[in-house]
């Protein structure tokens, strides 16, 4: 019997919303957020399904994790507690109505094989809101744990562009097959169940050198952006569109990062932002990690950075823009960041708790009245209330 439906239809890629959100980085400890403070993420599953359940009653359209294997080092070695995306995502999908959920793969660790069933089962569970985020890595102390040794960078999009499309034919091809490629050799592959999305699940990359937009163009629906200062983001974001427009992908959505502190001024949200970003955070876990990405990542140009800069991007959302201020100036630099060209943003904040509360009283409100957001429909998500 035929199931299945056009994967536009689902959440982060339909039109229900002009503006998409979502939220980032709770599967590990300490989110996205290298401090310990009171309040920050302990990386409980009671946690993690809160915020998520929260989303969905929010009609927000996804929940993205980082796939970590091992933590950061410094002083606390933050995000050494995580959850496995892949099983993470599923239970979430479990426990909301509406929302997409996101695992993140790491292409050297999972074989295609595995990762087309896993997906299809937690699409099939969730009725078709399963989404991938696929990572080519970066982080040969995590891969060593697995006996895997880092390839060059742009050889790492070659075998992710082979397992990507080995992916897709085993969630297309009705028939058993025999692969025979560079980097996989198969006999006889076939999955099945097929994805509820068609032709495949929703699919997110975030690579930001050119191989890897190269990747995301061929493969992806949407790509995380890497923008790494508001003065900066439209000619990056221009210059993904021009290069999805020259593969053919009219259609490619682009998503930022917005690390949210929000006070009752301006000056008391920055000395926020300071504290707890700079004086109290583990600047030297910021700094192992910052070592291993300049070494063997091209996505963030540490070049134009001056250190403060570099480690802060770091601590405050793993790079993401921050997004500082008074409730009327996040929701203005929101805005501002659609206007430029985002078709979404994935948020973190500090304390999630306190963030999806303002998020709630504070953000939504105004982009629903700046018209990029409809009003929270009645139901969705009834399950958390």
């Amino acid at each position: 019997m035929a199931e299945g439906f056009d994967k536009r239809l689902a959440p982060v890629l339909n039109g229900d919303n002009e503006l998409k959100l979502g939220i980032f980085g709770t599967n590990l400890r300490g989110g996205v957020t290298l401090a310990e403070f009171d309040g920050a993420f302990a990386c409980t599953w009671e946690e993690a399904r809160r915020y998520a359940q929260i989303a969905d009653r929010l009609d927000l359209e996804a929940v993205i994790p980082v796939a970590r294997w091992r933590g950061y080092g410094g002083d606390h070695n933050l995000g050494e507690r995580s959850f496995e995306t892949f099983t993470w995502a599923t239970g979430l999908l479990a426990a909301t109505e509406r929302i997409q959920v996101f695992a993140t793969c790491h292409v050297p660790i999972w074989h295609p094989v595995t990762v087309a069933k896993m997906a299809a089962t937690a699409d099939h569970i969730s009725g078709g809101r399963f989404g991938l985020n696929i990572v080519a890595g970066y982080n040969q102390a995590e891969l060593g744990m697995f006996g895997i040794t880092l390839a060059e960078h742009d050889v790492r999009y070659e075998v992710a562009d082979e397992w990507a499309s080995l992916l897709e034919k085993l969630w297309t091809s009705e028939t058993e097959f025999d692969w025979e490629g560079t980097y996989f050799k198969v006999a006889k592959a076939f999955s099945d169940p097929k994805p509820l999305q068609r032709p495949w699940p929703t699919i997110m990359n975030a690579g930001s050198s050119g191989a890897g937009r190269a990747f995301a163009c061929s493969h992806s629906d949407m790509i995380f952006a890497g923008l790494t200062a508001l003065d900066r983001a439209k000619a990056q974001i221009d210059e993904i569109k021009q290069q999805a427009r020259a593969a053919g992908r009219e259609d490619f959505a682009i998503f930022g990062r917005a690390h949210i502190l929000i006070g009752d001024s301006a000056d008391e949200a920055r000395e926020q932002f300071e504290r707890l970003h700079w004086t109290e955070a583990d600047v030297n876990g910021a700094r192992n990690v910052a070592n291993i990405v300049s070494r063997n990542s091209q996505s963030t140009p540490f070049d134009e950075m001056k250190e403060k800069q570099i480690l802060q991007g770091m601590i405050a959302g793993f790079w993401a823009l921050p997004v500082i201020g008074t409730a009327d100036d996040v929701a203005r630099q929101l805005l501002e960041l659609h206007g430029l060209g985002l078709d979404g943003i994935a948020l973190s904040w500090p304390r999630y708790d306190e963030g999806l509360r303002q998020l709630e009283e504070l953000i939504l409100p105004r982009l629903i009245e700046a018209g990029v957001r409809r009003p929270i429909p009645t139901g969705v998500g009834a399950g958390a209330r």
